[in-house]
């Protein structure tokens, strides 16, 4: 039993094409939990900076996911990745990706016609609800650099699921859609290669924390449980 106190507050990381309301379907079924929450800035400013006080719990959806990986926080008790991935781009060793074209046409869509982009975006993720306001294109260009480059799969150590070789990783679990349309399951896969603990919500698209807020906060709540007892 660790002498750590239990985490009593969240650290919440948004996808591409969203916004921290994202996670009020969620934060409505937890109560009152503490919660601090990443802006990337897609639509206004970013921000970038703030993380809760003490031990806490980090979940992040899609590009959250990967972000968490790459950038632990400190005094993160357990990750959550929900939709999540730890490469997005393909490569010759990772095909299960997303062609770098495809990323890059994106990409230049931003260019001249960012709000369409995004509209686009989130309707093939499962949302037809307007975007909350003028895409950033610098912002939402930015992050698919990341996406299309980054790589966080060595992350892991292979027996424990948690990154042994990495001392500020805590121990991650994944909550994932069976009929994503942006992540399928074979990326899923082969993203985490086995190594970490994955529940599948067999009907559940991209956007799980807006279609299965209930699974998405009992997955939190037992993470935040497991953590507290470890």
């Amino acid at each position: 039993m660790s002498d750590d106190p239990a985490p009593t507050a969240l650290f919440l990381v948004h996808g591409w094409g969203f916004t921290p309301d994202f996670w009020q379907p969620v934060l409505t079924r937890l109560g009152g939990v503490e919660a601090t929450a990443l802006d990337f800035g897609f639509f206004g400013p970013p921000s970038m900076t703030a993380r809760p006080s003490g031990r806490h719990v980090a979940v992040g959806h899609s590009l959250g996911a990967l972000w968490l990986l790459l950038n632990p926080p400190a005094d993160c008790a357990g990750m959550l990745l929900i939709n999540g991935f730890a490469r997005f781009g393909a490569t010759a060793d990772y095909p299960e990706g997303i062609p770098p074209r495809v990323i890059e046409r994106m990409a230049r869509g931003l260019d001249h016609h960012p709000d369409d982009v995004v509209a686009t975006f989130r309707g093939r993720a499962g949302i037809e609800t307007p975007a909350p306001g003028p895409a950033r294109a610098e912002r939402l260009a930015w992050a698919l650099e990341l996406l299309r480059d980054a790589d966080a799969r060595d992350s892991f150590d292979a027996e424990s699921g948690a990154a042994e070789s990495n001392a500020a990783m805590p121990p991650i679990r994944v909550l994932a859609g069976g009929q994503d349309p942006i992540v399928p399951p074979a990326m899923t896969e082969a993203s985490f290669r086995g190594r970490v603990p994955v529940e599948w919500v067999e009907d559940g698209g991209h956007l799980l924390p807006l279609t299965h807020p209930d699974r998405c906060a009992a997955a939190i709540a037992r993470l935040i449980a497991e953590v507290g007892r470890s």
